[in-house]
């Protein structure tokens, strides 16, 4: 097993021993065990599926960030995150139209515009990704 911590800025949602993790990163899906080389990617919107010691699966959502293996610890530092579990599928639902509705809006046209917009599609999709199991 590994230690695997998930700190987003206000406090850790996660330090629990792991056997598996698989995390989105910028350019595709990493897997981490127990004995990986150490490794700094950065991370984009997506999800970290974690397989805990006690046989359990916890998934996160992740708001972009780091993960960082050093040893026997996995750090995930995130602008945020929130468990699976907690995310209310009719609220992903809204969300996520809302977000797909913002492209139609007038005045999206500005490059940083867009680009808010398209991150709030991407958290929405994921949220409801996560809430669908």
């Amino acid at each position: 097993t590994f230690r695997c911590s998930i700190v987003p800025p206000s406090q850790a949602v996660l330090s629990a021993d792991a056997n598996y993790d698989t995390v989105d990163a910028w350019d595709g899906q990493r897997g981490v065990m127990s004995g990986a080389s150490p490794f700094l990617t950065a991370l984009g919107i997506g999800t970290a599926r974690i397989d805990l010691a006690d046989g359990t699966t916890k998934a996160f959502l992740i708001d972009s960030g780091f993960a960082q293996m050093q040893g026997e610890q996995l750090t995930i530092l995130t602008d945020g995150a929130a468990d699976a579990a907690s995310i209310d599928r009719a609220q992903a639902e809204r969300e996520y139209a809302e977000a797909k509705a913002k492209v139609t809006e007038a005045g999206q046209s500005t490059a940083e515009s867009r680009q808010k917009v398209e991150r709030a599609q991407k958290i929405a999709a994921t949220k409801l990704a996560l809430a669908r199991g």
